[in-house]
C-alpha cells in the first residue's frame, strides 16, 4: 500500500495545525514521524485515517484519492502509542472489535483474531480481560 500526501493542510478555526504537507510513503516502506508535542504528528495520522477532515490538499492511497472517503472505506488502521483497550472486554473481543466495526463476516473475524493471537503469542490470554 502506498500513501501520498499532497499539499495537505488542517485548520481548527484560526489555528493552522498543518500547512502544505507533502509526503510519499511507498509500499513496504517504514517511516517514523518525530517532533515535539503539538507539532501535528497525530493530526497527520488522523487525516490519513479519515478521522479528521482535510482543510486543503489531497490524500491518495494506492493512487486513489481518498481525501473525502469515509475511514472504513480506506482499508487501513492505526494503533496509538497509549493503548486504547476496553477493560470490560476480553482480549479476544478487543482484537475483534475493529473487525466487527468493519462488518467482516464472523468466520473471517475469528480467523484473523486467531492469526493475530498466534503472531503476538497471546493465545493463552484470549479469554482474559486486559490488566
Amino acid at each position: 500500500m502506498s500513501i501520498e500526501i499532497r499539499n495537505v493542510s488542517k485548520q481548527f478555526g484560526d489555528f493552522h495545525a498543518l500547512r502544505d504537507v507533502s509526503l510519499d510513503i511507498h509500499s513496504g516502506e517504514l517511516i517514523a514521524l518525530l517532533g515535539p508535542s503539538g507539532c501535528g504528528k497525530t493530526t497527520l495520522l488522523r487525516l490519513i485515517a479519515g478521522l479528521e477532515d482535510v482543510s486543503g490538499g489531497r490524500i491518495l492511497i494506492d493512487g486513489q484519492d481518498v481525501t473525502r472517503l469515509a475511514p472504513a472505506k480506506r482499508g487501513l488502521s492505526m494503533v496509538f502509542q497509549s493503548y486504547a483497550l476496553y477493560p470490560h472486554m476480553s482480549v479476544r473481543r478487543n482484537i475483534a472489535f475493529g473487525l466487527q466495526m468493519a462488518r467482516l463476516p464472523a468466520d473471517e473475524i475469528e480467523r484473523r483474531v486467531s492469526q493475530a493471537a498466534q503472531i503476538l503469542n497471546l493465545g493463552d490470554y484470549l479469554d482474559r480481560r486486559p490488566g
